[in-house]
């Protein structure tokens, strides 16, 4: 994963080059989508997972892993500009037929629809998640490149 949305991308800017401050996140969260994200989407646009299909809650939620102040250093492992994931991350069973599950998304709001997109890809591996599955990224499947 190393799409970075155009929210993160000008904020970067603006903070290395310019008078601008950004602030670190107080939460990263990890959402699944059923399409990829676009560089101009955010937390509210992005194609998620939907909470209720046909009036009946599908068990979907975004995993938070924490303020990264005091979590990020055990949840991340960088190696020469490589962030990767420590520890699998563990999304709810579906209580209904989810559909295509083809992408992946970084917010900072745990908070369906809701946040700022800042790193998002499509899965290498998408499939249509069914009831009763239970989808994970494995330890060190999930790495965020900075190129």
């Amino acid at each position: 994963m190393s799409k970075m949305s155009n929210y993160l991308e000008t904020a970067l800017a603006n903070h290395c080059l310019m008078g601008s401050g950004f602030s670190q996140p107080d939460e990263i969260v990890i959402a699944l989508t059923s399409g990829v994200p676009q560089d101009s989407d955010d937390g509210s646009t992005i194609p998620e997972i939907p909470l209720t299909i046909n009036g009946s809650g599908t068990g979907y939620a975004r995993v938070s892993l924490g303020d990264p102040a005091v979590s990020g250093d055990s949840r991340w492992v960088e190696l020469s500009g490589v962030a990767t994931i420590n520890g699998n991350v563990t999304f709810n069973t579906a209580l209904v037929d989810w559909g295509w599950v083809s992408g992946i998304a970084i917010v900072d709001n745990s908070g369906h629809g809701s946040g700022n997109l800042l790193f998002y890809s499509e899965l290498t591996n998408p499939r249509i998640m069914y009831t009763g599955d239970g989808p994970r990224v494995n330890d060190e499947a999930l790495s965020i490149t900075f190129k």
